[in-house]
């Protein structure tokens, strides 16, 4: 009898070695999970900061001597141009001052479900500026393409004329399409926080 209370001794403390060896492990192998999860978060606001802040202020960079020339040569208005340029800068600057605000939840540290309500937060503000953005934005070119259309005749340059609504189809094309990459980026952060 003695004996066998002795192995089942020699057993329970080989079992809790076990125990403890795979607690270890288990924490371990959470530690690296959830360090992963948030350098994943990191490069993917990464890439929404290039498709919301460095790249549309690259495009504005490259627009704005483009838009003047057009002012030069083609007689549109300047305010216009300038109104563009507005349209296109204050965005990029409203976006990093929401940034900043929410600077603290994308370095993803603290809790992660505080983090992602963050982000979510951050998501909807975004989608709301993108919209009133685009309507004052539509409107602005609208009241300047009708000024400017009674200086232009429509059959001086058939060539200008296709170009000027590809580019500008282009660019329309292009905004939606980085605003729908930018809202799936926050979507699927806040989708990987909360699981």
């Amino acid at each position: 009898m003695e004996d066998n209370r002795l192995e089942m001794n020699c057993e329970l403390e080989e079992m809790r070695q076990q125990f403890a060896i795979m607690k270890e492990r288990f924490d371990r192998q959470e530690i690296v999970t959830d360090r992963l999860l948030r350098e994943t978060q990191k490069k993917r606001i990464n890439v929404f900061d290039w498709l919301n802040l460095y790249g549309p202020m690259a495009v504005i960079v490259m627009m704005t001597p483009l838009l003047f020339l057009c002012c030069q040569h083609y007689g549109l208005p300047v305010w216009v141009a300038v109104m563009a340029f507005l349209m296109g800068v204050l965005p990029v600057i409203w976006q990093y001052c929401e940034r900043l605000k929410y600077r603290e939840a994308f370095r993803f540290e603290g809790d992660v479900l505080q983090i992602a309500g963050c982000v979510r937060n951050f998501r909807r503000r975004s989608l709301k500026m993108t919209i009133v953005t685009g309507l004052v934005s539509v409107l602005v070119l609208s009241v300047g393409y009708a000024a400017w259309l009674p200086n232009v005749q429509l059959t001086d340059d058939p060539f200008r004329w296709i170009l000027f609504i590809l580019l500008f189809l282009g660019v329309i094309a292009a905004v939606v399409a980085v605003e729908i990459k930018s809202l799936r980026i926050l979507d699927s952060i806040v989708k990987d926080l909360e699981q």
